[in-house]
């Protein structure tokens, strides 16, 4: 496995319910009512043949950690930024915490701990604007807190149905726009100077030290109470909710597409929550198109498909690679959210393939009707929006100062 990983480190209690999870690399896990606090996380082992394929190159990502539940340990980085098992953070990587559990603690080299949760009706947006094709929304119309009901429909090739549900809290929006652009949990002050108005953290509750509300989105990780999960979600006020995480790889959710089927009636329970299918790594495009079809065979509900993306061989850290997966994606009719993407592996040698790789993504994601938000993971080698400089000070790299100048709302 190649590239640097953060991890989260910090123990404490409090689960809905808990699913053991494990790694051969270490990751970081949440569950399905919580999981664990931190940011970041690491990556997995890769899976297909990646990159050079049409539709992009295949990958695994993984180190997922929710929040408001139960810590696990989380590892540091050594000189250079290698993750290995620990606790404290050393001084070349972007590590993230250390510290002591319960109230958040010192933070290692990588930023504050997170624990806790504040609960609050978070930011806005909504479906509203015009139906895409085969009754997707295309965000856009009022912000607020409860926003749009969407009207959903069938999607363009009959393979899933949506209902829509409602739109609302989710992310932070300005009048009349609504939240597109996002990272995968970073620490709060930097969510802020990136200009992000959405994020997450692999849990189900905010953190005021990384992913805070307004922009905070809920997900449900894996398996477990997700009826008490969903209940929890809107009893807090939130809006929308992200499905179980890479179900398709034994060190993430690792799920069969039947057991994702029998709780997604529990995951869809609450019409006024938007919810977003399972995401898979790319390698896992047959795991997705099984269950897609299972939605439509039951007469259950998917209201936005969320994916992930990483460059892997030689070569594929290009827009073009990531295009292919978006069109692949796009093939419901369901609003479409990128909510990990990057370059890992062979494919990111430096950091100017990977900042010319995002200058060429951006724009090419707006040209995408049903590309609704997306989501950075700054968690690999050259993918660091922030990174300590000799002082120990996480300082804005120069992919950072271009995350931070793309537009934050839906073009």
């Amino acid at each position: 496995m190649h590239g640097r990983f953060l991890r989260a480190a910090l123990v404490s209690v409090l689960l809905v319910s808990s699913q053991a999870c494990s790694s051969d690399e270490g990751e970081a896990l949440g569950q399905a009512t919580g999981g664990v606090t931190g940011i970041g996380g690491g990556t997995s082992s890769a899976g297909g043949s990646g990159g050079n394929t049409g539709a992009g190159g295949g990958q695994g990502t993984g180190g997922r950690m929710g929040t408001g539940g139960a810590t696990i340990m989380g590892g540091s980085a050594g000189t250079g930024g290698t993750m290995t098992a620990g606790g404290a953070s050393g001084t070349g990587g972007s590590a993230r915490t250390g510290g002591a559990a319960g109230t958040g603690g010192a933070t290692g080299s990588g930023g504050a701990a997170a624990t806790g949760g504040v609960t609050a009706t978070g930011g806005v947006t909504a479906s509203g604007g015009a139906i895409g094709t085969g009754g997707a929304i295309r965000a856009g119309g009022a912000s607020g807190t409860g926003g749009a009901t969407g009207t959903g429909g069938t999607s363009g090739n009959g393979s899933a149905t949506s209902t829509g549900g409602a739109s609302g809290t989710g992310g932070a929006s300005a009048s009349g726009s609504a939240p597109y652009k996002g990272v995968a949990n970073s620490p709060a002050g930097e969510i802020s100077a990136l200009g992000v108005t959405w994020c997450y953290n692999w849990g189900t509750k905010p953190q005021v030290t990384d992913c805070a509300d307004p922009y905070f989105v809920p997900m449900i990780w894996g398996g477990g109470d997700v009826a008490g999960a969903i209940k929890a979600i809107g009893d807090a006020g939130y809006k929308t909710v992200l499905g179980f995480n890479e179900p398709n790889k034994v060190d993430q959710s690792n799920m069969t597409v039947a057991s994702a089927i029998a709780l997604w009636p529990a995951m869809t329970s609450n019409p006024n929550i938007r919810v977003g299918s399972p995401a898979v790594s790319d390698d896992g495009r047959a795991w997705l198109v099984d269950f897609m079809t299972q939605v439509k065979a039951n007469g259950l509900r998917v209201d936005f498909i969320a994916m992930h993306w990483y460059g892997w061989n030689a070569g594929s850290c290009v827009s073009s690679q990531l295009e292919g997966a978006v069109n692949w994606a796009s093939q419901w009719g369901l609003p479409v959210w990128i909510t990990e993407f990057g370059c890992m592996g062979s494919s990111n040698p430096d950091e100017q393939t990977v900042l010319s790789f995002f200058n060429n993504a951006i724009p090419m994601l707006a040209k995408h009707p049903l590309v609704e938000r997306y989501a950075w993971y700054p968690w690999n080698t050259y993918n660091d929006l922030y990174l300590p400089d000799a002082s120990n000070v996480r300082v804005i790299t120069a992919l950072g100062k271009a995350f931070a100048a793309a537009p934050q709302y839906l073009p």
